[in-house]
């Protein structure tokens, strides 16, 4: 892997790119210094780095002495960020290890994510995103990065024109506590986890500031369906991009997916799950949408079909950047700018997540 070096304001963090790709910038020391160097280093130059996030989208902080949950917060607080994020609204099942600091997904190794940005589902999704890599893992396990920008500049004009017409519908059937599991692979965590309450009245609250419809059926199961934009305006850059959860959430978008990652891999897992959701994916077109836990849609109910829904994971993948994590990674990503996902992995690993909203 080849770098490329270039001018910087300080004299002990260099900046440099990896491969041939701008994303992400990477910050690395060029001298050996303890951990609060590099904290009273985030501290003193917000500006600096700022810029950088949002000119490229992404700052990976490699070869600091970021050993720990605790060195990771310590630098969420340089950040200076005032609202640290704690209460999480997103699909993936999360453990909180210390405050504002989680696990990045409890989801089983084999399972991949898709592309998104955090929570774009939302009206105010987080703006800013950290990503700590307490162990990286022996095979596969990258975080993929995609520019947003980019993609909304190259997806096709009639899809885009659908969306600035009509926006982006979501509906989520989750399970309630009745549900001895934690999660399933459809509908993942359960609705009292994702609210963190059993309380209706709450959930009622959480429901309405978020615009989310609730709809309850059988014992305690709940399906939540809200509208969204699609695209996003950068409230500093004035850029805009594609931020949507289309790509989690279609049924076909799995199957594009797990296809592409078996041409990466090429491990017989991948080839097994691909199969395996390929098999599904037949079956719930059949069913047709209303068999579909997890479903999105054009904002008026129109369904995007099974070559748009490939047509939108080329473009993603066309931009995808997969940098292996190392051990003690640290990495920032504007939200607003740039897509995240996992692919499946082999060995232990440990992601951190924290978001600033």
């Amino acid at each position: 892997m080849t770098s490329q070096s270039i001018p910087i304001a300080t004299n002990w963090v260099q900046k440099t790119f990896l491969r041939n790709t701008k994303l992400p910038i990477v910050y690395a020391p060029s001298e050996d210094k303890p951990l609060d160097e590099l904290v009273q280093w985030i501290r003193n130059h917000q500006k600096e780095w700022r810029e950088d996030l949002k000119t490229y989208g992404a700052v990976l902080f490699r070869g600091f002495p970021i050993h720990e949950a605790s060195d990771f917060q310590k630098i969420l607080f340089a950040t200076e960020e005032k609202q640290l994020g704690e209460f999480y609204l997103g699909t993936s099942p999360r453990d909180e290890v210390l405050k504002h600091v989680f696990t990045a997904s409890e989801l089983p190794p084999h399972y991949p994510i898709m592309q998104h940005a955090e929570m774009s589902f939302l009206d105010n999704p987080p703006k800013l995103l950290f990503f700590y890599a307490e162990k990286a893992s022996d095979f596969g396990g990258e975080t993929p990065l995609t520019d947003l920008r980019l993609v909304y500049k190259e997806i096709s004009p009639n899809i885009k024109q659908k969306i600035e017409k009509h926006g982006i519908k979501y509906r989520r059937r989750y399970d309630g506590p009745s549900s001895q599991k934690r999660f399933s692979v459809w509908k993942t965590k359960r609705w009292d986890e994702m609210f963190g309450t059993t309380n209706l009245d709450e959930v009622k609250k959480i429901a309405e500031k978020n615009r989310f419809q609730l709809d309850w059926h059988g014992e305690d199961s709940l399906t939540i369906t809200n509208h969204q934009s699609g695209f996003r305006l950068h409230p500093i850059a004035n850029t805009i991009a594609w931020h949507n959860h289309s790509q989690t959430f279609h049924y076909q978008a799995g199957v594009s997916e797990t296809w592409k990652i078996y041409k990466k891999q090429k491990t017989l897992r991948s080839f097994g799950v691909a199969i395996l959701l390929t098999i599904i994916t037949i079956f719930k077109r059949l069913l047709g949408p209303n068999s579909h836990d997890v479903h999105v849609t054009y904002g008026n109910g129109e369904e995007i079909s099974p070559k748009e829904m490939k047509s939108i994971s080329n473009v993603f993948w066309k931009h995808m950047v997969t940098i292996p994590w190392q051990t003690g990674d640290v990495l920032f990503i504007d939200n607003f700018s740039v897509s995240h996902g996992r692919l499946p992995y082999t060995g232990p690993r440990r992601i951190l997540v924290g978001w600033a909203d």
